[in-house]
């Protein structure tokens, strides 16, 4: 599965506000050959079910609302890698990155088991040692 979309510059990426839009165009910048396609807001888990009248489209919606979304799938071939981009970096993300793989792997078994990466333009010292240490890659852009 290759992403749907090339690797390039878009005028809009679904779920990043305008700060993260500047980070991950800075990282595409650097290193434009990183991918070869991606996705973006890819929905990953099960998300809340509920109970509806049939034909009524509320448990999809509720699905679709309560879904996790990785803000990037970068691909090479099959290979998945799964980004989060911030503008500052927290603890939070940790939580995120490994969520997310771990959801990803559930949902879509096939695939080689992605690679993690976040992309910021600032982290702390301290967040940075603590992602370090959970083997987090780090691309300060």
């Amino acid at each position: 599965m290759a992403g749907r979309l090339k690797y390039s510059k878009r005028f809009h990426y679904p779920h990043m506000i305008d700060e993260e839009k500047l980070v991950w165009e800075r990282f595409m910048d650097l290193y434009p050959d990183k991918f070869e396609t991606v996705d973006y807001d890819f929905r990953v888990g099960e998300g809340v079910k509920i109970e509806s009248e049939p034909g009524t489209p509320w448990p999809r919606m509720a699905k679709m609302l309560s879904q996790k979304r990785i803000d990037v799938i970068g691909w090479v071939g099959d290979s998945p890698t799964i980004i989060e981009v911030k503008r500052r970096v927290g603890l939070s993300a940790l939580g995120q990155i490994y969520g997310y793989r771990t959801l990803f792997i559930k949902g879509f078994a096939s695939f080689p088991t992605p690679k993690i990466l976040v992309v910021c333009s600032t982290i702390s010292e301290d967040d940075r040692v603590v992602l370090e240490a959970a083997k987090v890659p780090i691309e300060v852009v």
